[in-house]
């Protein structure tokens, strides 16, 4: 069988389970279906969108281009529970299964994005009323959780985070410090090829069309940014 019709068969195969996962898992669960072509990755399906607000034909997180950059696949099936923000800060919590061909090569990913926000809210509010009742019975109790929460985020530093965008501008503002990207700021050359340097490093090029919107953010020709990625792998092969 052709290697492009069989690719074509499965990603059909996981669209039509990106519909049945959406509606069996129900509405706290978005479902997502990535496909991966070279120099153009998008969201191929989604259901329950109205977690992230993203759409068919969005570009990859910062987080899913990492992965692929990093080659995780190579060596892992999938990527269990890690945080994830929306737009509106809502959090979430993903996993993402990797759909590789015969080579081990990755030509899509599934993501399930769970989000708990009805949940932590009754959660809180049981929570609320027990702490009225235990304050009662001692003083301490507040000084107790304190403590356990800074615990909870001093075990939290190395975890991975990923933020939904649905524009390549808002994934660069995700990867870059965005005061950097303001229009009235006149950046050094420097400054510019450090910006692409990172942007490089997370994978950020792979995306269609990525090079000319981050010309454009950073206010320079689109054969500028070829010349300073040249530079770039120049410096790493050294």
């Amino acid at each position: 069988m052709n290697k492009k019709v069989k690719k074509k068969e499965v990603i059909e195969h996981y669209k039509k389970l990106v519909e049945f996962l959406g509606i069996v898992l129900g509405e706290n669960y978005e479902v997502i279906l990535h496909i991966i072509e070279k120099g153009n990755s998008y969201v191929g399906a989604i259901a329950n969108n109205h977690i992230s607000g993203r759409t068919v034909n969005a570009p990859l997180t910062g987080l899913a281009l990492k992965m692929m950059k990093d080659k995780k696949y190579h060596d892992n099936d999938y990527v269990t529970n890690y945080k994830g923000f929306t737009k509106l800060g809502a959090e979430v919590r993903g996993s993402t299964y990797f759909i590789k061909d015969e080579n081990n090569e990755l030509i899509g990913m599934l993501c399930i994005n769970f989000d708990s926000s009805k949940h932590k809210k009754i959660a809180n509010d049981i929570l609320d009323l027990v702490q009225t009742q235990l304050n009662m019975i001692s003083p301490k109790v507040e000084e107790m959780a304190f403590s356990e929460i800074e615990t909870i985020e001093e075990h939290s530093d190395n975890e991975i985070i990923e933020y939904f965008s649905d524009s390549i501008e808002e994934v660069v503002n995700s990867i870059v410090d965005p005061s950097l990207l303001n229009p009235n700021i006149v950046l050094k050359q420097e400054q510019k090829i450090e910006i692409i340097k990172q942007l490089h490093k997370k994978g950020i090029f792979q995306l269609k069309g990525a090079v000319s919107q981050v010309a454009e953010l950073l206010n320079i020709s689109e054969p500028s940014v070829y010349r300073y990625l040249k530079m770039i792998d120049k410096d790493k092969s050294k």
